[in-house]
Formats: structure tokens, sequence, C-alpha cells
């Protein structure tokens, strides 16, 4: 017998986004937290809902550098454990970039894991340059 996940019904529709949608995934059920793992920089970020986690190379408070995906998954999941919060992954060709693909498909994998543990949305925001077969893979992970 499986596992049945009780809690808030699911989005039904694509959690694979396309980025220019991103706005749209922040004003959905504006009333809970979103938890944003982006390239874009806190000042270009507005909203009271809006918890981020810059990826990037530089120092700065509440950034990550790409190549410490560990570090990502343990910022996620005690924000998952501390309140009801969604997930947004704005930053996964960058991810792909710097750390390989197979590893971040892997990190989605988990992030995805997490959130369905916590009764959490999860939505990755992908461009038209990801490749086909990495965006069938990735839509088998995430939906």
């Amino acid at each position: 017998m499986g596992m049945l996940l009780r809690g808030r019904p699911r989005y039904l529709g694509s959690r694979v986004v396309d980025y220019r949608r991103l706005n749209d995934i922040i004003r959905r059920n504006n009333h809970r937290r979103k938890l944003l793992i982006t390239r874009r920089a806190p000042s270009e970020l507005d909203g009271p809902n809006i918890h981020p986690i810059w990826v990037t190379k530089v120092p700065y408070p509440n950034a990550v550098s790409p190549s410490r995906l560990h570090a990502i998954e343990q910022m996620v999941w005690e924000q998952l454990q501390n309140e009801d919060v969604d997930v947004i992954l704005d930053a996964i060709e960058y991810l792909m970039i710097e750390n390989g693909v197979e590893p971040t498909l892997r990190f989605v994998s988990k992030l995805r894991d997490m959130t369905l543990l916590t009764n959490s949305d999860f939505y990755v925001t992908v461009s038209d340059g990801l490749d086909s077969r990495v965006l069938n893979i990735l839509r088998r992970i995430v939906e």
C-alpha cells in the first residue's frame, strides 16, 4: 500500500514553467511565502512574501555559491520545517552549467521530495535554451 499524502490539494497543471511566468507563480497563493532560489539580485525582487536565496559567486547575505547544492538543500529544508512556504527554483540552467546536468537533476529531485513531504508547492522555471531531452527528464522528476 502506498503512502497517502494528506493536506491541501495539489495544483493541477505544469510545475515546469517558462521563466517569464515567474511573477505569476509568485502571485499564486500569495498568502503563502515563496522561497525563491534565483540568479536575480535581491534588489530586483519585490514582494513581502518572497524569501530569496541568491545563487551567486559573490559573497552577500542570503547568497550561496552555485557549487554548494547541499547548502541550498539545507536552507530549503530549514524553511520548510519552520513555516508553510512554496519553493521556486529559478536558477536551473546556471546550476547545470556549474554542477553538471545529472547532479542538478538529482538536486531537483531532492527538492521535490522535500516539498512533497511538507505539502508545499514546487516550481522550476526554464528558458528556451534547455535541451528537450533534459526538459523531458525534468518534467518527469517534478510532475
